[in-house]
């Protein structure tokens, strides 16, 4: 009791001392400050001169070269140089998050203030007092209110967070004012405020506005008062001219005439006509360069009006009055020339030596099919009216925009017409030699939107340069596109001497070019071929096509397929030829595993080109003889029509297979052809972009897609249905062709003729129908598994290694509890593996030997019930 009165006493006193303190004094009973509490507290100047002084005379320089670097970093970040630098890539988000477009004034603000740093050391001094510095906050933030305004639309704040219009700043500024009084207010008060930080940043005062509005209203003034006297004389004229219409009018109606006086006419100023120059007009605006207007004689009174011009529409015909006039003949091997209404000399340009010439090909009747199972089409050749026509608007439009150029050459595609332009020309000089102007490339490929309205082309291309040659191609589409036949392409005389120096027998026909030639590609030279484009666009008709070239030139024992067709629909009909290794595999699960056999045939291979020490299939089956020809190793080619889906379901396991195989396939036949229609890079990874150097690109939708398949742009510019862009292995540059196109009703004629060969050869014992493929057996023990227990194959290898087999073991070894050891101990006694159990607890017998393969039988077995 007396320590709690105690602690009483002492919490009460400490209260009273606490509300003492409490209780403040009043200000004349407060003692005095001290005058050296004041000194001691107070910054004087002597210590901020004693901080310059630390400073070196050169740190300015220093700031001013690194804000100057900053400046362009910061700018070259904005611009998205280099992607793979991250601190660049966060600087400019954070600018383009907090000032959206108006990143790029800081950037050039950093920049300029560096500037203003360094200029002192060359003797210019540039002062900005405080008013300045404050207009040019004002200017910069009614700046990013209004671009925020005009950018922001229905979502202002998801544009900010963008990094749009004016960023987070400009979307803070601008709502203020927008959510208040709306838009349109906003957009006045920031444009007022916008135009008051100009003014006080130029410093311009009120008297100086009011001098110049006085000024303007002066000289208002004045041109009103001197023109005062001659807008008197036109109301003057124009009442007398009314005065006379109203005499005539009373004149004519009454009786008799009354000659009247001829209305006085008043000149009022002098009428000057000016010639038009044709040296300084355009050519297509020159006399003689358009038709003369047709002048229709006058028609009798009463006309049917439907009959009129007004109300006909006149059919448009062709422009041909602006080509010229042919002067001359042929010569030998002189081309023609054609004077310009405006006199110039030009080529004219005719179609006689394109047509293409026939070869005679000498088949194997007995083992290949014959042509004529294919149909033929001919190539269609635009007029001689349309090729000059497209020359003269191509002349006529570059040299509007003062481009002086000639086209050299026309190359006639079945899809586009090449034309070339010379980027040079020789011209006579002051002294009279021959000179030759020059004109950059640039500055033509910048007028591709101007050609392509003045060719009323649908997408054009330029080809700057074409590589191998001293012009520039403008390829234009032709308005009657040509289909190119697989059978033309074969029958042609160009691709048979192609043909006779090819080095494997996967030497097929892939189109033709811009100038209707034939093109091959050789698959065991490329060694893989990456096809990519658009749906529709023509890649699954590209693989039929393929496909069925390469059955037109090869037997089975040479050439195998394997065909994997996640569409289920575009391959299938290929079903039923004696090339195929197997059915057409349309599931996902199964194509993985078909992928999984490939590498394990390619091991194979390998296997036995080092046991014959061969470094290729060729000098393999060379080696091998004639004696020995049923041991030749068929070259296979597998083709994927549809890469995306299985990259989507099963990403791992689909790069891993395809990359194995493209890295090592080739050595020992097998090629790869893999079409997709998703050019992405998560489909087209870096790995399989970079085993694959031969690859075609048809249309696609954007440039960022070309730029994934061909690493270049152009692709976006295709028109669709077999426009396609070829780049070989060893060609920087994209070549565009057109492709072969096959029907279904060749593709059935080509089976069927296969189909009836096989009949025919089982038949006669010289071989065997084939009615599943290789990799049946592995896919059946897969599916076993995947239906039983995917740890029994490791469990029976267990057991066969330690001679006994028993529950407990498979407990231990594997991981797993005793249920499931249980239940593998009765798989394995199904399959055979294990005896029964014995009483007592012990072990069972294994009854199979090291080597064999347990699941033999019930392979066998479920796929003689397939």
């Amino acid at each position: 009791m007396a320590r709690q009165t105690h602690a009483n006493k002492l919490n009460s006193g400490g209260n009273n001392k606490n509300r003492s303190r409490s209780k403040k004094a009043p200000p004349e009973q407060r003692p005095p400050i001290r005058q050296e509490n004041i000194e001691r507290y107070t910054i004087k100047a002597e210590f901020w001169d004693s901080i310059l002084d630390l400073i070196p005379p050169w740190a300015d320089e220093i700031a001013a070269i690194v804000l100057i670097v900053f400046g362009i970093v910061s700018f070259l970040s904005l611009l998205n140089v280099s992607s793979d630098a991250t601190i660049a890539n966060a600087w400019s988000t954070a600018l383009t998050s907090a000032f959206g477009y108006g990143a790029a004034l800081i950037s050039g603000g950093i920049f300029v203030l560096g500037i203003i740093l360094l200029v002192p050391k060359l003797g210019i001094v540039i002062r900005f007092p405080t008013s300045r510095i404050l207009a040019l906050e004002i200017i910069f933030v009614a700046l990013l209110a209004i671009l925020h305004l005009i950018f922001g639309g229905t979502e202002p704040r998801t544009v900010a967070r963008a990094g749009q219009g004016g960023g987070a700043l400009g979307w803070a500024v601008s709502a203020l004012v927008a959510n208040l009084f709306g838009n349109v207010v906003a957009a006045v008060v920031f444009t007022l405020l916008l135009l008051f930080g100009l003014a006080l940043f130029t410093g311009i005062r009120r008297e100086q506005l009011a001098q110049s509005l006085r000024s303007v209203s002066a000289r208002l003034h004045k041109f009103a008062d001197a023109n005062s006297a001659r807008i008197a004389q036109i109301r003057d004229l124009h009442a007398e001219r009314k005065a006379i219409a109203i005499a005539a009018t009373a004149a004519a109606s009454r009786p008799t005439a009354v000659d009247v006086p001829p209305p006085r006419r008043i000149v009022t100023q002098t009428i000057l006509r000016i010639r038009p120059d044709p040296a300084s007009l355009p050519p297509s605006l020159r006399p003689g360069a358009l038709p003369d207007p047709e002048i229709e004689p006058p028609k009798p009174d009463g006309e049917d009006l439907s009959q009129h011009p007004l109300f006909t529409k006149r059919e448009e015909s062709p422009v041909t009055a602006n080509i010229g006039e042919i002067r001359g003949k042929r010569g030998k091997n002189q081309p023609l020339v054609v004077e310009r209404p405006d006199g110039r000399m030009k080529r004219y340009f005719t179609v006689e030596g394109m047509k293409e010439t026939r070869a005679n090909i000498k088949r194997d009747a007995s083992q290949l099919p014959p042509l004529e199972l294919m149909r033929d089409i001919e190539m269609n050749l635009p007029d001689e009216t349309e090729i000059n026509t497209n020359v003269v608007l191509i002349e006529n439009t570059l040299l509007e925009f003062d481009i002086d150029v000639d086209v050299v050459d026309v190359k006639v595609g079945p899809t586009v017409t090449q034309f070339a332009v010379q980027p040079f020309r020789e011209v006579a000089s002051k002294e009279g030699e021959s000179v030759q102007g020059r004109t950059r490339i640039s500055k033509i490929a910048s007028l591709q939107s101007d050609l392509a309205l003045a060719l009323s082309a649908r997408r054009l291309r330029l080809e700057t340069p074409v590589p191998g040659h001293s012009y520039i191609g403008i390829e234009v589409p032709n308005r009657n596109p040509s289909v190119v036949a697989l059978r033309s392409v074969y029958e042609s005389k160009i691709y048979q001497e192609m043909a006779s120096k090819k080095k494997s027998p996967l030497f097929v026909p892939l189109g033709r070019d811009v100038s209707g030639s034939p093109v091959g590609i050789d698959l065991a030279q490329m060694p893989h071929l990456l096809i990519a484009g658009t749906t529709g666009s023509g890649k699954s008709v590209c693989i039929a096509a393929l496909a069925t070239a390469l059955v037109l030139e090869n037997t089975p024992d040479l050439m195998k397929l394997i065909m994997l067709d996640p569409k289920m629909v575009e391959l299938s009909r290929f079903n039923g030829l004696p090339h195929l290794l197997g059915p057409v595999e349309t599931d996902q699960e199964r194509i993985i595993g078909v992928l999984r056999w490939c590498t394990r045939e390619m091991d194979r291979r390998y296997k036995l080109l080092e046991e014959n020490a061969a470094r290729n299939i060729d000098i393999f089956n060379s080696r091998l003889g004639r004696r020995r020809k049923d041991e030749y190793l068929p070259y296979i080619v597998i083709m994927v029509d549809e890469i995306g889906d299985l990259m989507l379901s099963r990403p791992e396991e689909t790069e891993k297979t395809i990359t194995r195989l493209a890295q090592m396939a080739r050595a020992v036949g097998m090629h790869l052809v893999v079409a997709t229609q998703r050019p992405s890079v998560d489909v087209i990874t870096g790995l399989i972009k970079a085993n694959f150097p031969s690859r075609i690109s048809f249309a696609v939708a954007s440039g960022v897609d070309s730029r994934v398949i061909l690493d270049s742009v152009g692709a976006e510019t295709l028109m669709g249905r077999g426009d396609m862009l070829y780049q070989p292995a060893d060609s920087p540059f994209p070549r565009r062709l057109q492709g072969c196109f096959v029907s279904d009703d060749e593709v059935r004629n080509v089976v069927d003729y296969w189909r009836k060969w096989q009949e025919t050869q089982v038949e006669a014992g010289k071989m065997e129908a084939i009615t599943i493929g290789p990799w049946e057996r592995g896919l059946t023990r897969r599916e076993f598994l995947a239906e039983t227990d995917p740890m029994l194959e490791q469990a029976i290898s267990l057991v066969v290694e330690a001679g006994e087999a028993s529950a407990s073991l498979i407990q231990r070894r594997l991981g797993v509890g005793y249920p499931r050891a249980a239940r593998i101990m009765d798989l394995m006694e199904e399959l055979g593996v294990i005896g029964e159990a014995k009483g007592g607890g012990r072990n069972r017998e294994v009854l199979i030997k090291p080597g064999r393969d347990p699941f033999k039988d019930v392979i066998d077995k479920r796929m003689g019930g397939q």
